[in-house]
């Protein structure tokens, strides 16, 4: 499926249920590459990424995103080919496994924007879309492509969050080392019940996509 040089051999899902979606469908193939848990959101990988070593060979960043565009729905998967940070500094993904991503899956490419938090607002997706003409929201990309910049890296991610909808305040959920925060993620849900509601079900959508991403990768 790959050439030699660029054949993934590490395939890097946020911790918590992201993780255990892309291991599920992962568990179904034979040979698949090793599956590694990382810390959600920048400060957390970054600090993952100083501390563990990753193997040699391609890597694939996989995980839930949100959509900056009325084409990316709730399940869709995309795949970036260069993402900003949103302190304006820009990266590209490695372009051979990037265009083989795409074409295997049959699903589109965009730009990405990597944001230190959940980005919740309709409003502040418009500006983010608007200001990086980017069709996906995410907290790790930028960072893992800073911090490897000689390694062939791609990202996919699955929407989970559209672009009409405002979430539940949960931008403080996640900790600066990318645990959850359950207490807040809670009164938030609480505050917010419709868009909880709506907010979950996009999630057990999106989660269910990537499963299937997995699988059908692989």
């Amino acid at each position: 499926m790959y050439s030699e040089s660029v054949k993934i051999q590490t395939v890097l899902v946020p911790a918590g249920a992201e993780y255990q979606a892309v291991k599920s469908g992962l568990s179904r193939v034979p040979n698949a590459p090793e599956l590694v848990a990382i810390p959600a959101g920048p400060q957390g990988v970054k600090t993952f990424l100083e501390t563990r070593s990753i193997r040699e060979g391609g890597v694939l960043l996989m995980g839930l995103g949100g959509s900056l565009t009325p084409e990316l729905s709730v399940g869709n998967g995309v795949v970036i080919e260069k993402i900003w940070q949103a302190a304006g500094e820009m990266f590209a993904c490695d372009r051979t496994l990037t265009t083989q991503l795409a074409e295997r899956l049959r699903i589109a490419t965009g730009i990405g924007v990597t944001c230190d938090r959940v980005i919740t607002t309709v409003a502040e997706k418009k500006r983010l879309g608007d200001r990086y003409s980017a069709s996906v929201v995410d907290m790790e990309g930028a960072v893992l492509l800073k911090a490897l910049p000689e390694r062939a890296i791609a990202i996919l991610r699955v929407i989970s969050d559209d672009c009409q909808d405002d979430l539940p305040d949960i931008a403080g959920a996640i900790a600066a080392d990318g645990s959850l925060r359950p207490m807040y993620l809670a009164l938030s849900f609480i505050k917010r019940p419709l868009s909880a509601i709506r907010f979950i079900r996009g999630s057990l959508k999106g989660l269910k996509a990537l499963e299937n991403v997995a699988f059908a990768l692989f």
